[in-house]
């Protein structure tokens, strides 16, 4: 399914709409991570790119608390800050530069977090540097 990779890239402004109409399968093919949580931080869909980022197994993380329980090292001011913030805003969309080193060689990531388009979830997108 290379062709929903080139369709969605990672960073767009229409990322969300078009995550809406996919499949589990689809976004498992994307050529980046993708987290969804709810407004507690809690972990809907840990998709297949980001099992490869972390080497965690998305069923073993799904329903985890994603800030406390699977990436302790993003329970900063400058993550998870930014993350409650649009949450209680409800205007999530932001993108930065950040280093995963939980339980795993550190790895410089861009992220880019957004408000669902409908559902009242958000998405972290990971994507390797």
């Amino acid at each position: 399914m290379t062709a929903n990779m080139t369709v969605i890239a990672f960073g767009k402004d229409d990322i969300d709409n078009k995550l809406s109409a996919m499949s589990a399968k689809q976004i498992d093919d994307l050529a980046f991570g993708a987290i969804q949580l709810d407004a507690q931080g809690k972990i809907l869909r840990y998709n297949e790119a980001e099992a490869q980022i972390t080497g965690r197994n998305a069923a073993s993380v799904i329903g985890s608390n994603f800030f406390r329980d699977v990436a302790p090292c993003t329970n900063t001011s400058k993550f998870k800050g930014v993350f409650d913030a649009g949450v209680r805003t409800n205007t999530l969309n932001t993108m930065f530069e950040y280093v995963f080193d939980y339980k795993m060689n550190p790895t410089k990531v861009k992220i880019h977090m957004k408000k669902a388009i409908s559902d009242g979830t958000f998405w972290i997108f990971v994507k390797r540097l």
